[in-house]
Formats: structure tokens, C-alpha cells, sequence
């Protein structure tokens, strides 16, 4: 039997944030979007620009700043004491050059260069270092003024992503594939205390410096017996990498149980309103992935797809034709694990998407990601609930044990 290579985000396309005369909100915009894929522990390598002067201080509008180590590059020259006419200092290209090699040496999480200009498009300038960080499949992200996309498209082959100047646009480019590698970032190691898997639910209990932890998630149907020795000694962190990185679906699982025992605190606070009660009202097309119990109570005109569909349900296949256009949509947590859950955020733009069950990671770092609300559980009786799912109970059976919180998006 072939050995499956671990789960890692697909490639992305070089990504050109495109804009018109004048690129300075451009660049803040992309230093905003780096200094927080940094904070969220995405090892970014690259150089931008930072716009401290004012308008036609040729000096400070060319100055370069490494986004991995602070330094500051001066890749401007005045041409003479008395004018403010300037060129491109080659010492200063030649020292960021350097800081992009290393980046690429390093196989940063994603080089950015903070702009193809004329030099670039004429070879020159730090085109070479773009091009050897696509070659090396390394995720690029550049601007590009209107005027010289023509020479970006030769430069890339077509082999491009072309990303309006804002926010969201720059999110929905890096992708939800990486959102398993945002929440594996967020968790902080710890010993595990145990793992407990029943017929349909699997928990984690930890131990660290922010206190106990237990995490849910529900356990694949086809997943074999457990066997514990199989994590016997991992710590959280570990056991959440599988989470992010495993193809096998108990072990995912499991993973993601971990993952949930980091964020899903007994301390958490949030609102207590029912996930699917956030659609209620809604004209639009509302599709619910997960036959949730009492849903038809509650969303009497939703659009229920189901892996196993019953009578009025629609088939898991159906989902990617019912959420382009949809107002709303509630999505089982169990798509985390089982990883169809980038693929229905991919098709989803402009959908309000609540993810819901006791499996859901209570952390804002999904938001970014498209997700508007978080409908989770926080475990407060760990007895009692270990008891339920040893004896095979569904989650009904330990709902009383734990509290409902979901966090809400505030910008959305």
C-alpha cells in the first residue's frame, strides 16, 4: 500500500494586487496583510515599502524594510546636492536581493516583494529573485500598476492571480486551504491528559499553562477501533498537527479534538444563541450541510445536504451548486476534519456561513477565512460527558454537560 504524503495547502498562483497611478495605500495594504500573517505565525520573507516621506521625497518613498528581520534598505541615490532627482541605488537592490534568496532558501511561508515596477518588467530590479521563488513553488505576492500589467502577464506566463486592492480580496488569494495551518499556529503545547473515542464523538483533555483544556470532534464513520498506544506520549501541539497534516480520517479527527482543547476553554465567553437560529428570517436561499436535529423546526426552507441523504435531502455533491447565490449558510464542523470545508468556502463568496457543532474551533482566526459566526460547545462536566461518549451517545446526550457559545465576526 503506496504511503500518502502529508496534507499541505495546494500551490498558489504569484498574486499581483493591481492598481492605478500612485501605489502608496497599495503598499500599506500589503504591509497590513504580511504584519498579520506574521502575527498569526506565518513565516513571511520579503521586502516593503514603507511610505514615511512626503510626496516627492524621492529618498523616503524608496525605502525597502525586510518584513522578516525590520532592516531597512535606502534604494534610492540622489543624483545631486541640489536636485530631487534620484536612481535606484544598486547597493541598496543588491542587500534586499540578498534578504529575498534567504527567504527562498528558507522556504518561507509566502516572499513578498512590494512591487513589479519598470525595472522588473524590463529584467532587472529584483525580477530574478521573483522568479526564483516561483520556480521553487514558494507563494510570491507583488502589486502591479495598471500600466505595466501587459509585462506582468508575459513575465508569469499568464501563470497569475490578479487581486483587487483590499482586504478580503488578498484573503480569499491565500486561501482557506490554509486556515488548518492558522489554527495549528494558535495552539500553545501542552501534555494531553487523555483521549477518549467512542462510537461517534472523540475527546482530548490537556493540561497546560492557561489551564485544563477538553476538546470535541466527531468521529469519522468509517474510522477503525481505536487503539490509544497510537498517541501514547504526543503532546497537543503534536497531536493537533494531525489536524493539519494527516489523510487518515480517525487521526484527523483526533486532531482536531486537540485543536478544539486549545481554543474551546472552560473560560470562553460568547454569545449563547443557537447556531442555526442566525438564518432564521433570511429571504434568500439558506443551505444546511449536516442534518442537524430539529432542523426543520427551525429552518423549515433550508436546503439540507447530507452524505447520506434522506427524503427531501440533497446529496453532498449538490452543495457547490446551492451556495453560489445563497444568503446563508450552516455548515457541520465534522467538514474540518473530513477537509471538505475549503472547497465550500471557495465557491461561497458572499454568503453569510456559520460553522456549527460541537466540533467548531471557537477562535477569531477563522473570520479571515470567510466565516461570519462560530457556533461551538465548551465542555464544563468532563466526566460526564467522557461517560456519554463511551456509552456511544449522540451529542444530545452531553449537551447538558457544556455550555453552547458562538463568537460573531464584528466586521462582517
Amino acid at each position: 500500500m503506496p504511503i500518502l504524503r502529508p496534507a499541505v495547502p495546494p500551490p498558489l498562483r504569484p498574486g499581483a494586487v493591481v492598481h492605478g497611478p500612485g501605489s502608496a495605500a497599495v503598499d500599506a495594504l500589503i504591509d497590513r496583510f504580511v504584519a498579520e500573517l506574521q502575527r498569526r505565525g506565518f513565516r513571511v520573507g520579503g521586502v516593503v515599502q514603507r511610505n514615511t516621506g512626503a510626496p516627492g521625497d524621492c529618498a523616503d518613498l524608496m525605502e525597502l524594510v525586510d518584513v522578516a528581520t525590520g532592516k531597512t534598505y535606502d534604494i534610492s541615490q540622489h543624483l545631486g546636492r541640489q536636485s530631487q532627482s534620484c536612481r535606484v541605488d544598486p547597493q541598496g537592490v543588491a542587500e534586499a536581493s540578498q534578504a529575498l534568496r534567504r527567504a527562498i532558501a528558507e522556504r518561507a511561508d509566502l516572499l513578498v516583494v512590494n512591487k513589479f515596477a519598470g525595472l522588473e518588467a524590463h529584467g532587472e530590479g529584483l525580477a530574478d529573485e521573483l522568479l526564483a521563488g516561483i520556480a521553487e513553488g514558494i507563494p510570491v505576492l507583488t502589486s502591479v500598476g495598471s500600466r505595466f500589467l501587459n509585462e506582468w502577464q508575459s513575465f508569469t506566463g499568464g501563470f497569475t492571480s490578479l487581486i483587487s486592492p483590499d482586504e478580503d480580496a488578498l484573503w480569499r488569494w491565500w486561501g482557506a486551504h490554509r486556515l488548518y495551518d492558522d489554527l495549528l499556529h494558535g495552539v500553545e503545547d501542552a501534555e494531553v491528559r487523555a483521549v477518549t473515542i467512542g462510537a461517534k464523538w472523540i475527546m482530548v483533555e490537556t493540561e497546560g499553562a492557561r489551564g485544563p483544556g477538553i476538546g470535541l470532534a466527531a468521529r469519522p464513520q468509517s474510522a477503525p477501533p481505536p487503539d490509544p498506544v497510537r498517541w501514547a506520549g504526543v503532546g497537543l501541539a503534536g497531536l493537533a498537527a494531525r489536524a493539519a497534516r494527516s489523510w487518515d480520517p480517525q487521526e484527523a479527527a483526533v486532531g482536531m479534538a486537540a485543536l478544539n482543547a486549545h481554543y474551546n476553554r472552560p473560560d470562553l465567553t460568547g454569545s449563547s444563541a443557537n447556531g442555526l437560529d442566525l438564518f432564521a428570517g433570511m429571504d434568500g436561499r439558506v443551505v444546511v450541510f449536516g442534518a442537524f436535529p430539529q432542523i426543520a423546526r427551525r429552518l423549515p426552507n433550508a436546503h439540507v445536504v447530507e452524505l447520506n441523504p434522506s427524503d427531501g435531502e440533497y446529496p453532498e455533491a449538490a452543495g457547490e451548486w446551492l451556495l453560489p447565490g445563497a444568503e446563508g449558510a450552516a455548515i457541520t464542523s465534522s467538514t474540518l476534519a473530513n477537509r471538505t470545508l475549503p472547497r465550500l468556502l471557495s465557491v461561497a463568496e458572499g454568503t453569510r456561513i456559520a460553522l456549527v457543532g460541537p466540533g467548531t474551533p471557537l477562535t477569531p482566526r477563522l473570520f479571515r477565512y470567510g466565516i461570519a459566526a462560530l457556533a461551538g460547545f465548551v465542555v464544563e462536566n468532563r466526566d460526564a460527558v467522557a461517560h456519554a461518549i463511551l456509552a456511544g451517545g449522540s451529542s444530545q446526550s452531553f449537551h447538558r454537560h457544556g455550555r453552547f457559545v458562538t463568537l460573531h465576526n464584528e466586521h462582517n
